[in-house]
């Protein structure tokens, strides 16, 4: 099987995740798709060569691409200006997580998760807006935001959806009754433990 490489979503990235594997020299390019409580890749028939890219090695696990590209501002209805830019995509590579609990003992747990000054309780399945917006989702006949557990091959995440739609994959490399660590984060740390609450 080939090794997955999970793009690393920043804030003002959208669209479905992307996965992508390296044969040798090509880069194969793929979005994840949810399935019944897992995760598919479906190839999205785009490669590149990865001798053609500017790239480096921030770790064993983790690669970052220099893409060129511009920067559009619109200013006002005459006026836009134009900026060339690099823009730097990471990937983290996924390894199977590693527990002894089964995913329905992992989506019973609640956990504090802390990463660069956001903190938040976090439990599978429960509606992470407030009250006030999840009064405004039901008149809308919208689910939401909330994170499920997911899977894809041996590699478990936390999927954070927005209504229907999945927006973020956080991979779990570990979790046990006492903590879980989570991986693959846009800036430092990478890796975070958060311990388990209850």
């Amino acid at each position: 099987m080939k090794e997955n490489w999970l793009f690393i979503k920043t804030p003002d990235h959208y669209g479905n995740p992307e996965i992508i594997q390296f044969t040798e020299d090509n880069i194969d390019y793929f979005n994840v798709e949810k399935s019944e409580g897992t995760f598919l890749i479906k190839n999205e028939n785009r490669n590149e060569k990865l001798t053609e890219i500017d790239h480096k090695f921030i770790n064993p696990n983790r690669i970052r691409f220099f893409k060129k590209g511009k920067i559009y501002r619109v200013l006002s209805e005459e006026k836009s200006t134009t900026e060339d830019c690099i823009f730097e995509d990471d990937y983290e590579k996924l390894n199977a997580t590693e527990t002894e609990l089964t995913e329905s003992e992992i989506q019973n747990l609640k956990f504090e998760f802390n990463w660069n000054g956001e903190k938040m309780n976090v439990r599978f399945n429960e509606v992470l807006d407030s009250p006030i917006i999840q009064e405004i989702n039901k008149c809308l006949n919208k689910e939401g935001s909330r994170i499920i557990l997911g899977k894809l091959n041996e590699t478990l995440f936390l999927s954070l959806y927005t209504d229907i739609y999945l927006d973020k994959l956080i991979p779990i490399k570990y979790v046990d009754r006492e903590k879980i660590i989570l991986y693959g984060f846009p800036k430092e740390p990478y890796e975070i433990n958060c311990p388990i609450i209850e």
